[in-house]
């Protein structure tokens, strides 16, 4: 259907004409999505400059020359008509979708020049102008981006070892709070050392804070799992923590790798003196919260969830030839003296 014809009659020729200006001008927007369409980029841009000079109060035609300048790779520019654009609807109240559509387009150019600062600031003005999920999603995503970008600015080998040997001082002079900032720094600037994560672990411990300790020595763990003194590290931890099945464990995993390290040596012999005969000086009340505790632990559960293990253990006391004829497997035994050094099953 044919649009039908607007009366300009009651118009002056000044209003007349503003309204010619702006039809024609919508015709010159149509050629230039067309040919944007067609990837004629040039001769698009070309309708959409004589568009704009016909209408100089509609932001929609800077927005369509922007959307060119993003296709070709012309980010300066695409911000550049952007900002224009936004300048133009502001004046002349163009829709705050409009506006923020802009913004978008601006923060999405800054984020192709890797300029993730400027990137963030558009997105914040486009949802100021009008707020919108797709945006959101795209912020969100950008400060993600510039948050491990800045994370990766930051990391120095260097300033890592001089961070490590401030907080190697502070530890000597037992300077505990001072040592364990020095460490944390040392972390961010070098994320992916064990030692110095082992050192923080140490300093952490120092002020009592066991699972920040345990965090840390299972980082330093993941980056080098032959890290035989993070081994012995995880084994103190858990000491620290009675979680002795598992220093146990921690112990003996440092040993394999090194038969002879002192550390794990000396563990292991403490551990196995506080399972043997520790629990004998726990008052009831501790040795149900060691229980308690060691029931948390999924790896505990799985054990006891066995049908396997839960025969087994019936049988310590019903069956005693079939138990210990079980535990000639390795692989029982280890799960049973899991369970003894847990606390959840005792022997006399």
């Amino acid at each position: 259907k044919e649009e039908e014809e607007e009366d300009l009659s009651g118009l002056t020729p000044e209003e007349r004409k503003a309204k010619e200006d702006q039809k024609a001008a919508k015709a010159k927007k149509e050629e230039g999505n067309q040919l944007y369409k067609a990837k004629k980029f040039e001769e698009a841009l070309a309708k959409y400059d004589e568009a704009i000079a016909l209408d100089p109060k509609t932001m929609t035609f800077l927005s369509n020359k922007a959307a060119v300048y993003f296709t070709q790779k012309k980010y300066d520019e695409c911000i550049e008509m952007c900002l224009k654009a936004v300048e133009v609807g502001k004046e002349h109240r163009a829709p705050f979708e409009d506006r923020g559509k802009a913004y978008t387009r601006a923060a999405k150019a800054y984020q192709k020049k890797k300029d993730l600062e400027n990137a963030i600031k558009m997105c914040q003005e486009a949802q100021l102008e009008n707020y919108d999920k797709d945006t959101q999603r795209l912020l969100k995503t950008m400060e993600l981006e510039k948050k491990k970008a800045d994370a990766l600015a930051y990391q120095s080998d260097e300033k890592a070892e001089e961070a490590k040997q401030r907080g190697n001082e502070h530890f000597r002079n037992k300077e505990w709070g001072p040592a364990v900032e020095a460490y944390e720094e040392a972390v961010k600037r070098a994320p992916k050392n064990a030692p110095i994560r082992n050192n923080l672990a140490a300093a952490l411990c120092k002020i009592m804070d066991f699972s920040g300790a345990q965090r840390s020595i299972e980082v330093a763990l993941e980056l080098d799992p032959k890290y035989v003194k993070a081994w012995a590290r995880k084994g103190d931890i858990e000491m620290y923590m009675k979680e002795y099945h598992k220093a146990m464990e921690s112990y003996k995993k440092g040993l394999e790798l090194d038969p002879d390290n002192k550390s794990c040596k000396e563990g292991l012999q403490k551990v196995q003196m506080q399972i043997n005969y520790g629990r004998s000086n726990m008052t009831e009340a501790e040795k149900k919260e060691q229980a308690a505790h060691a029931m948390a632990d999924p790896e505990i559960q799985s054990i006891l969830q066995d049908p396997v293990m839960q025969q087994i253990l019936k049988d310590f006391g019903e069956n005693p030839n079939a138990a210990q004829q079980a535990m000639q497997d390795p692989t029982i035994r280890a799960k049973i003296e899991k369970l003894i050094a847990s606390g959840i099953i005792e022997t006399r």
